[in-house]
């Protein structure tokens, strides 16, 4: 794509061309596919900076410092996926939008794939009761709920007695403490909870929710894989992956927390800004960090970490409830979390604050010391679209990446051109492809079905660039070094 604001300047990267000072890249091979309306969308972003000078004044300022696009860089709504943006003196959370702390999880297992595949009929029946037809059996007392909200997986660890029924059987002491040293950011501080009374219920008394163990929709999954090659053997061997082995990953946010908190930090960023000054024509309001500001920013951290907290040990249940139906059909069953991250979320390093908008944190040996991967660089999780292959990476602490790498493979179709897609083509994934959503195809209504196959057409494989342009893309420009392939066997859409 030729585009008067992209200028190329290495085999992997492009200087993207704007009235400001600070450096923006766009991390991409000449055969990643590029979008016009994403760079479109990405410089009116950019007028954010315009804003910050507006705003800062003698003890109060803030600039933006750089920006670093990864690969699968395409139009979000209002901001592009892919988008990493550093600043000092102000947080954006519209930059992240609604589903606060979505991130991505996986855990390696001691089946193998020769094990499974014989169970794959019977796997998808008893996946679909467990997500979607009443056998989330995962019971909270109130006080459980507030503790995982205040304080993640500690939370959870803190608040664990008593479990006497349902998935918290099967939970070992030893696995949250362990998943507690392998999930980037899912312990955070939390002084006053925003309005959710009603969703932690009783303090005293268990009952069930409708939000956890939930995915959500969109390109959320959860997805039975096996390591289909090893490609760094070294780090393979250090994290516990072996050719052959299956392997659950899990994509998915903060559901209706998130969005609650993603709407309540925008009013707050909005209701601090100055009534005099006229509103940021792209619409986005930024919060300048200053002493003036401090109720407004603790506030804004409270949400924004209360769904961060939740996101990370909804993925856990997610997964925990793939292993038990995995033991219910093969008996015991070693699951242990790899990694947990984080891509939609924004951080405090020092005196920056790091906004990440699809983009998954990809630091080096350097930045992981005091963590099991200060010998291999932190795990990066990049999944295909549906059906195509996933990757396993070590990060490598691209400074001018500002140490992020892609989230998945990144959309190259809208979800309305991707309707109009080839029928036969996606006639054909279907057949070759095991999904298993709410719907059970042989006893769905034909309306129903309809509705659903749309849903699905949406994420199918075409609307999607292809993936492997992208990790090698991450590969020759140093942001991370592939360790494994995953292949898909099963995958559960909401």
């Amino acid at each position: 794509m030729h585009h008067q604001h992209l200028t190329r300047i290495s085999a992997t990267e492009l200087q993207v061309n704007h009235p400001y000072s600070f450096p923006t890249r766009l991390f991409a091979t000449p055969e990643v596919t590029l979008e016009r309306r994403a760079v479109d969308e990405l410089l009116r972003l950019l007028d954010l900076q315009g804003t910050l000078e507006q705003l800062s004044t003698d003890g109060l300022s803030a600039h933006i410092e750089r920006v670093a696009l990864t690969p699968d860089f395409h139009k979000g709504a209002g901001i592009p996926v892919g988008t990493v943006i550093q600043g000092r003196g102000f947080i954006l959370p519209q930059a992240i939008g609604n589903d606060v702390g979505c991130g991505m999880s996986l855990h390696t297992t001691s089946l193998s794939r020769e094990a499974l595949e014989p169970w794959l009929d019977a796997l998808e029946s008893r996946l679909r009761h467990s997500f979607f037809q009443g056998g989330r059996d995962l019971p909270l007392t109130g006080r459980q709920r507030e503790a995982l909200l205040r304080g993640g997986v500690a939370g959870l660890l803190s608040a664990r007695r008593p479990l006497p029924q349902g998935l918290w059987r099967q939970i070992q002491l030893h696995e949250l403490e362990q998943a507690l040293t392998r999930t980037e950011s899912g312990s955070l501080p939390v002084q006053r909870l925003p309005g959710l009374r009603d969703w932690m219920g009783e303090p005293d008394r268990l009952s069930w929710d409708g939000q956890s163990g939930s995915l959500g929709g969109g390109n959320h999954f959860l997805e039975l894989q096996y390591v289909h090659r090893v490609l760094d053997a070294p780090t393979a061997h250090a994290w516990g992956l072996r050719s052959g082995q299956v392997t659950v990953m899990v994509h998915s946010g903060s559901l209706g927390i998130g969005h609650l908190a993603g709407q309540l930090a925008f009013e707050l960023a909005k209701g601090a800004y100055p009534a005099g000054l006229v509103h940021p024509a792209n619409g986005f309001f930024p919060l300048l960090t200053g002493e003036r500001n401090a109720a407004a920013l603790q506030a804004m951290q409270d949400v924004l970490n209360t769904a961060a907290n939740f996101a990370v040990v909804n993925r856990l249940f997610l997964a925990l409830m793939a292993r038990s139906v995995l033991q219910g059909m093969l008996g015991d069953v070693e699951f242990p979390l790899l990694y947990d991250a984080a891509h939609n979320f924004i951080w405090q390093e020092g005196s920056h604050w790091l906004h990440r908008k699809g983009a998954t944190p990809s630091r080096g040996d350097e930045q992981m010391q005091d963590t099991p991967f200060a010998y291999t660089g932190e795990p990066v999780l990049v999944p295909g679209s549906m059906g195509a292959s996933s990757f396993v990476l070590a990060g490598q602490g691209h400074p001018q990446a500002l140490h992020s790498a892609s989230h998945g493979a990144g959309r190259k179709q809208g979800r309305g051109e991707a309707m109009h897609a080839n029928e036969d083509e996606f006639e054909q994934f279907l057949q070759d492809f095991r999904v298993v959503t709410p719907l059970d195809w042989n006893r769905a209504r034909a309306d129903v079905r309809a509705q659903k196959r749309n849903e699905l057409k949406q994420e199918a494989p075409f609307a999607y660039k292809g993936i492997g342009p992208v990790i090698r893309t991450l590969e020759q420009a140093g942001i991370a070094r592939p360790v494994a392939e995953l292949r898909p066997l099963l995958t559960v859409k909401g």
